[in-house]
């Protein structure tokens, strides 16, 4: 759903090859620029020795904005000995990009695209914004997981969030951990999860607070604080429904729901159903 992508530095050489490219990646798009090698930004600066100052200038504040779109790569390998492609092929089969976007394929690698001849009708440049994954809480987790190691401000929003059984447990947890894990730089300003208080089953709130702090405080991360949101359904407005993963830079709609799946019935187990959404969240 959300991919990493190798772009070459040498492609951003000008504005209108700058802004083509640029464009072309975000949370929305299903695609991110992979901050390799982790100089990658000082790479794009050195190759701008031809440009004029006013489209120097369009390029580096282009630069400072794109931070949304770019995705740490953790523990890459750089070979200073060799050209910025031969070092992407290296660290693809190591650890594979989606597919490495360059300026020549000199070894007619399948994985790697050409920057001038970019098209949707390429399968490694196509972006499934709709898929089904299994409901276990790594695979749930590892979906959005490039989402939320960039994202300042994390919202999961699910009504029937219930902090006393171990497959909400499992699933929280794993969310947690993935936007820590790989993050460049400090935790996320806001962590919050938003859910509905409204039933005759549902616990008090003193109860819920209670089982909130039994339960859930051995899986929040050293270094993360989680809020926690209950709703109450107003009179004749509408029910909270939808379950959601949003962020300051996109989102991500659960169909079903984000606990883990619980193999044997309740209508929870097989296939989730997972959709990218364009729109960032609102900050609040």
């Amino acid at each position: 759903m959300i991919h990493e992508f190798a772009l070459e530095p040498a492609l951003l050489t000008n504005w209108p090859s700058f802004r083509y490219f640029t464009e072309k990646f975000g949370v929305p798009q299903g695609r991110l620029i992979s901050r390799y090698p982790k100089r990658w930004r000082k790479l794009v600066y050195e190759g701008l020795g031809e440009c004029g100052p006013l489209e120097r200038k369009k390029i580096e504040e282009g630069l400072a904005r794109i931070r949304e779109r770019m995705q740490r790569r953790p523990n890459s390998l750089w070979n200073s000995e060799l050209d910025w492609l031969s070092n992407a092929e290296i660290e693809h089969a190591r650890k594979p990009f989606r597919a490495i976007v360059a300026s020549s394929n000199p070894r007619n690698s399948g994985s790697v695209l050409i920057g001038d001849d970019l098209d949707e009708t390429q399968a490694l440049w196509q972006i499934e914004r709709t898929i089904s994954i299994s409901r276990d809480a790594t695979t749930m987790a590892q979906c959005v997981a490039p989402l939320l190691r960039i994202a300042t401000q994390v919202l999961l929003v699910d009504p029937h969030f219930s902090p006393q059984w171990p497959r909400w447990q499992r699933s929280l947890g794993a969310f947690l951990n993935a936007i820590l894990a790989g993050r460049d730089g400090t935790p996320p300003v806001r962590v919050e999860f938003h859910t509905s208080g409204d039933g005759d089953e549902k616990p008090t709130a003193a109860q819920f607070a209670a089982d909130c702090t039994r339960y859930l405080s051995g899986i929040i991360p050293a270094g993360l604080e989680l809020r926690i949101v209950r709703w109450m359904q107003r009179a004749g407005g509408k029910q909270l429904h939808n379950r959601y993963i949003l962020t300051d830079i996109g989102g991500v709609s659960f169909h079903t729901s984000l606990d883990e799946g619980q193999p044997g019935g309740n209508g929870r187990r097989g296939p989730l159903g997972c959709r990218s959404v364009s729109a960032p969240m609102d900050p609040v």
